[in-house]
């Protein structure tokens, strides 16, 4: 399901008409910046809200959502995502380093950070001081954490992690209890907030359920009353929300608030079963369309060579803004509804498709040319990009570099942007 609804006004008629107005035009008309280049990502600020609210109707009553914006909201742009999600309901931002966690509190976030990975010990009194959560990961990081000079500093929040099976990261399970000891004891310049792990594999709701039996043991063998009760727990990411349920009250959400179904429930449940809606689109314009004869090439190499005149379309966006090399004679964009082929090589900077058989006889520079997002009855979604790079969702959107411009829309039409060398508003 999308929400990201079109600008208005189509030039000419007929299933093949062009918009007249897009986001490069709506984006001077509300006196933002202008593009730099005809290619952008348009991030749909009112479909972040409704994928909140609609993962919030998976929780049990009086239940919380707190968001994984880490990887800057997988290339969206952790600034306007995390604004957006808050106003929907989000209740905290999880990211991955404790620099992501400083860019979000230095924009004026003032709702609960905290970082998932280890934050090292001369950032530990900076993280007090910001009010930024931190974990503790293994019997060395509690080491740092009690050793970290706090004196006149806020309380520094900690979060327990304990490694129920991923075998990635956090504290054994017969490691917690003198762990937890120790840091209770340093109150109250260490205040300890929960204890949480990760899923190994959502989808696997036995080896799930085992993991969370091992988390509540663990946390129930805590020696204190207080620490038994008074510690928040926190297991499942958006798969688990979806599959065993957030029995703690607590789902950390990343992939699934960008209106991507996990991979724990593809192919079995839509989006729109679930109730979260397509977010982002990834756009560029021609900087070129020229019809060229029998035997020319396109390309270095060149990896294609026109077998009948041919109208070939120059597009200025390539590997490094986050398209994958090895789509080569693979991907396929949409433009004005119809499906067309990426030919030739996909260099740094641009992309050549062509054309040819497509019925409009109209195309220009103002097309919207898709990779990612839709186009009249037809769509190309995050999972199908992923399918012909031979990777997962998550990396679709992470690729996208910094030099893509991130528009924000509200109601089809741009509110804000990010890029290399501004931001509005």
């Amino acid at each position: 399901m999308s929400v990201n609804t079109p600008l208005p006004l189509p030039m000419g008629s007929g299933r093949y008409a062009r918009r007249s107005v897009g986001i490069p035009e709506a984006i001077v008309a509300a006196g933002l910046p202008p593009l730099g280049r005809a290619a952008w990502v348009e991030v749909n600020l009112d479909a972040i809200e409704q994928n909140v609210r609609g993962l919030k109707a998976h929780l049990p009553a009086g239940g919380h959502l707190d968001v994984v914006l880490k990887a800057n909201a997988y290339g969206l742009g952790a600034v306007e995502v995390a604004r957006a999600a808050l106003a929907a309901g989000a209740r905290a931002i999880l990211v991955a380093t404790i620099d992501e966690a400083i860019q979000l509190r230095n924009a004026g976030i003032q709702a609960p950070l905290r970082v998932l990975w280890r934050v090292p010990g001369a950032y530990l009194r900076r993280a007090a001081d910001l009010e930024i959560g931190v974990p503790a990961t293994s019997p060395a990081v509690v080491a740092e954490i009690l050793d970290a000079d706090l004196a006149g500093a806020r309380p520094l929040t900690v979060d327990i992690e304990v490694d129920t099976g991923l075998g990635r990261d956090g504290i054994l399970p017969h490691e917690l209890a003198a762990l937890v000891e120790r840091l209770h004891a340093a109150r109250p310049r260490i205040s300890l907030r929960g204890i949480w792990s990760h899923l190994t594999a959502a989808e696997d709701l036995e080896r799930s359920s085992a993991q969370a039996t091992t988390l509540n043991a663990a946390a129930d063998a805590l020696a204190e009353p207080e620490l038994q009760s008074g510690l928040e727990r926190h297991l499942v990411g958006s798969g688990g929300l979806l599959t065993i349920g957030a029995g703690e009250h607590v789902a950390r959400v990343g992939i699934a608030l960008f209106g991507v179904v996990p991979n724990a429930l593809r192919p079995s449940r839509s989006a729109e079963e679930i109730g979260i809606a397509s977010v982002y689109q990834l756009i560029a314009r021609p900087v070129r369309i020229a019809t060229l004869p029998t035997g020319h090439g396109v390309g270095y190499g060149p990896h294609f060579v026109a077998e009948r005149p041919s109208r070939i379309i120059t597009l200025p966006i390539g590997y490094a803004d986050g398209i994958s090399y090895h789509e080569k004679g693979k991907a396929e964009v949409l433009v004005r509804g119809v499906r067309l082929p990426v030919v030739g090589s996909i260099a740094m900077d641009s992309i050549t498709i062509d054309a040819t058989d497509h019925p409009a006889t109209d195309l220009s520079t103002l097309d919207d040319v898709i990779f990612i997002g839709r186009s009249g009855d037809d769509e190309i979604q995050p999972v199908d990009v992923a399918r012909r790079r031979a990777t997962i969702t998550n990396e679709v959107s992470t690729s996208f570099t910094s030099r893509l411009v991130r528009v924000y829309t509200r109601g089809g039409r741009p509110v804000a942007l990010c890029a290399l060398n501004e931001s509005a508003p």
